[in-house]
């Protein structure tokens, strides 16, 4: 057991339970005057384990393994720590800003200061690779939970908060533990696009069996934006694939050649039928009331921006700001404008909104930089790792992917996996002759 293993058993030991706390948001209490979550609680005893374990060094540690997230994440710290002053009520944008940005990234940084190479300094540790196996076992687990959640709320009828509790002819939409259905959405479709990346065989029955439960929980919270991007994010797995070979036979299934000729056949009969294409064009057109209030919002946030485009409205403080500039009636002011630039825009200003922008363009950079090291040929798979990130800008165009105390828990995890830990399931290309060896997570 390497030393990093035995320095912090007990934070390793926390950060492999992390994944089932974050639906746990929704518990809160007070502890003296302040306001807390059980998710809090819990983040509080990590971070003091996490302290006592590791001492000074941990914070050393911590601060070399951030790599090139350092200044990014110091940026999104303090832009963001900005916009509480900017919002209208200081108390909520602190209680905001606390729950979005200090609580994640504290567990970001937690995860690079327990990393530990092996003596070459080229792969992780095998404690390491250990830990890393284990909370993305733990996040499949958790998706399984909450979609079987969902599925006993949508056969049942019960336990779905209004408007959502009608019958299943009249649209019923299940929530699992979460307040509404695209929070169950948005929490399982990263991960089911982090489950694509493991499915190297059909042996890999924990990451397939989530993939399924993350479609599942779509279909049940009637979730267009989830079903679009976890459809994008299967399609580029299979692209990706190489031929299947079948067991004891010289015979092989050429998956791209036939995914291909399916979408293909698929979009001619869309375009051909007009049953077929006229929904989907209404849906892609915003023609819909949900589409049509998110036209509304977006045309009423860019006025208010063109106000306030330097620091938006502070954090916490878009409904205030926005209800001045809102130029449609009977239609209710959200907490965000359901997409994903004018989110980061309107909540922390343009100086969080490039600081966002740096991080998730250093989350390709570290992808794209661990394909060039692993293989002494960039292998063109390698890339496969950002589908969590593709899925998060697909559902973020209409939706609100990060600002919420579980979906930015989830989403710094993800970042760690696949830019500090992990190596594409799907199966590679092997390198060359004395190039250095994979390390398969």
């Amino acid at each position: 057991m390497d030393s990093s293993a035995m320095r912090f058993r007990w934070t390793s030991t926390l950060l492999t339970i992390l994944p089932f706390v974050p639906p746990l948001y929704l518990i809160r209490f007070q502890i003296a005057f302040l306001p807390t979550t059980v998710l809090e609680l819990y983040i509080g005893i990590l971070f003091g384990t996490f302290l006592f374990e590791g001492r000074s060094q941990a914070i050393i540690n911590g601060w070399k393994n951030l790599g090139h997230f350092r200044f990014p994440l110091i940026a999104w710290l303090i832009t963001t720590l900005i916009a509480i002053f900017i919002s209208p009520s200081l108390i909520t944008g602190l209680g905001l800003w606390r729950a979005y940005i200090l609580e994640p990234a504290l567990i970001f940084f937690i995860l690079c200061s327990v990393r530990a190479f092996s003596p070459s300094q080229t792969e992780l540790s095998p404690a390491s690779r250990l830990l890393a196996n284990r909370i993305t076992h733990s996040l499949f687990l958790v998706t399984l939970i909450v979609t079987g959640w969902a599925v006993i709320q949508f056969v049942t009828g019960r336990g779905i908060p209004h408007p959502w509790d009608v019958s299943i002819a009249a649209g019923r939409r299940a929530t699992g533990p979460f307040p509404y259905p695209n929070a169950l959405a948005l929490f399982v479709v990263p991960i089911g696009a982090l489950a694509l990346t493991k499915l190297s065989s059909l042996r890999s029955i924990l990451p397939f069996v989530t993939v399924i439960a993350a479609f599942l929980a779509c279909l049940l919270a009637r979730s267009d934006g989830g079903l679009i991007a976890l459809s994008a994010a299967t399609w580029l797995t299979l692209f990706f694939s190489p031929p299947f070979s079948i067991p004891n036979t010289r015979y092989t299934i050429p998956i791209r050649k036939i995914l291909i000729a399916v979408t293909t056949l698929i979009l001619l009969l869309i375009a051909l039928i007009p049953k077929l294409h006229q929904p989907i064009l209404h849906e892609l057109t915003f023609q819909n009331w949900s589409g049509k209030v998110r036209m509304y919002m977006w045309r009423d946030t860019r006025a208010m921006l063109k106000d306030h485009w330097f620091f938006g409205a502070g954090f916490g403080g878009y409904p205030t700001v926005f209800k001045s500039y809102q130029r449609t009636t009977g239609i209710e002011v959200f907490q965000y404008p359901h997409n994903i630039v004018l989110n980061v825009w309107s909540e922390t200003g343009l100086p969080g909104l490039l600081a966002f922008a740096s991080i998730l363009l250093i989350w390709v950079y570290s992808v794209f930089r661990r394909s060039s090291s692993v293989y002494a040929i960039p292998d063109s798979r390698y890339p496969i790792l950002l589908l969590p990130l593709l899925v998060i800008l697909i559902h973020g165009l209409i939706d609100v992917p990060y600002f919420k105390n579980d979906l930015a828990i989830v989403f710094w995890l993800l970042i760690w996996i696949t830019t500090q830990s992990s190596t594409p399931s799907v199966p590679l290309s092997p390198a060359p002759a004395g190039s250095p060896s994979t390390t398969r997570v």
